[in-house]
């Protein structure tokens, strides 16, 4: 499999993997490659699907994904990156994390899961996700519109109609029918449970969830007590996608952490909200 990606050389002696969520591509992660590239270089990929990566015609699955990641990597004679993805771009880092460990610094999640741990719900989600495919394909436009008036985009609202304009615009400018594919191919339907496989992450994590998102807070709570160097941040004021919704705020916080001044090695007894 290959994948499209920008690599940004800032004369860096360490670099940073930034993978973008679901119905956008990586120029939506512009603003935090901005954040970083003082202290970082800059890896920004297309994930299958979306941008120049293509998802049809492909028979893969996430840990395809995360093995072609290790590919780019070795292409570049990178041994080791800070690897940060968002929703689904942090299904995929968790998942490059599981089987490439070694390539892995740091690992920051923001609005992460490990997957659905039972059969059951994975084969619901299964059946949402084909119906959700189906309406892709049948009327790209409405399934956007329906898309952004769900629950756990709700704090969006609050921000500036530039940035939700923009998002927009990204969202339209993709494919789809690979939209669709990427869905039946890797979404939480079909990607393994990482659940009980979490104790295996040694290196730093943060995990990152804004405080209008209960539902991610459950999740990452629970993920942060199988992770033995995990340090959970509760941002407060924003809601899934918080390098949109709180985008200033979230940039300290990445760039306070990978320069070390959050003591990332030491796992926190509770979580902190900024």
């Amino acid at each position: 499999m290959e994948l499209n990606y920008h690599f940004e050389d800032n004369g860096k002696t360490e670099t940073i993997v930034i993978l973008h969520g679901f119905l956008s591509d990586k120029s939506s992660m512009a603003q935090i490659s901005t954040e970083l590239d003082g202290i970082r270089n800059i890896i920004t990929v297309d994930l299958p699907g979306f941008g120049q990566s293509k998802s049809i015609g492909q028979d893969y699955g996430i840990e395809t994904i995360a093995n072609a990641l290790a590919g780019m990597l070795e292409s570049l004679s990178i041994t080791q990156a800070d690897i940060y993805g968002y929703s689904m771009g942090g299904r995929v880092a968790l998942s490059f994390a599981i089987n490439h460990p070694g390539y892995v610094k740091r690992l920051i999640l923001e609005s992460t899961s490990p997957g659905i741990a039972s059969k059951e719900d994975r084969a619901i989600r299964r059946q949402v996700d084909q119906s959700r495919a189906d309406e892709i394909l049948r009327d790209y436009p409405a399934f956007i519109s329906q898309w952004e008036m769900l629950p756990l985009f709700s704090s969006q609202a609050t921000m500036t109609r530039d940035d939700q304009a923009r998002q927009r615009e990204n969202r339209l400018a993709q494919k789809p029918e690979e939209v669709a594919d990427s869905l039946l191919k890797y979404g939480t339907g079909v990607q393994p449970s990482y659940w009980t496989k979490l104790s295996r992450l040694h290196m730093p994590i943060l995990l990152a969830v804004g405080s209008k998102d209960q539902k991610f807070i459950d999740i990452n709570t629970r993920m942060s007590l199988h992770m033995p160097d995990a340090r959970l941040e509760i941002i407060d004021g924003a809601g899934h996608n918080i390098h949109m919704e709180a985008g200033p705020k979230f940039g300290i916080l990445l760039l306070d952490y990978l320069s070390g001044g959050m003591n990332d090695g030491k796992r926190m007894a509770n979580d902190s909200r900024i």
